[in-house]
């Protein structure tokens, strides 16, 4: 065996999907805190990480949490929603 088809079996790559459809992938470690990820998500597309919310299947992720406490695999989708604040000017 090779082992070409996957060259770090600690690594996976997981896509981050906006609300309008756009992909953004990541490339990180099974243990890597997606905190870590959501911060560069929200400093890539200019936005403050406060304002939003990662959900996988529906539920909401928690920064604490690794690909591996989640059983991501690769090629996994997380969905990136905007918090709604309601009537703050």
């Amino acid at each position: 065996m090779s082992g070409d088809d996957e060259p770090n079996p600690d690594a996976l790559t997981i896509r981050i999907r906006d609300q309008q459809g756009e992909e953004t992938f990541f490339k990180i470690k099974k243990t890597t805190k997606m905190q870590k990820v959501f911060e560069t998500y929200a400093t890539r597309k200019g936005l403050q990480i406060a304002s939003l919310r990662f959900l996988l299947d529906g539920e909401r992720v928690e920064p604490t949490s690794t690909p591996k406490m989640l059983e991501l695999e690769d090629q996994d989708q997380i969905d990136c929603m905007l918090e709604q604040a309601g009537g703050f000017m």
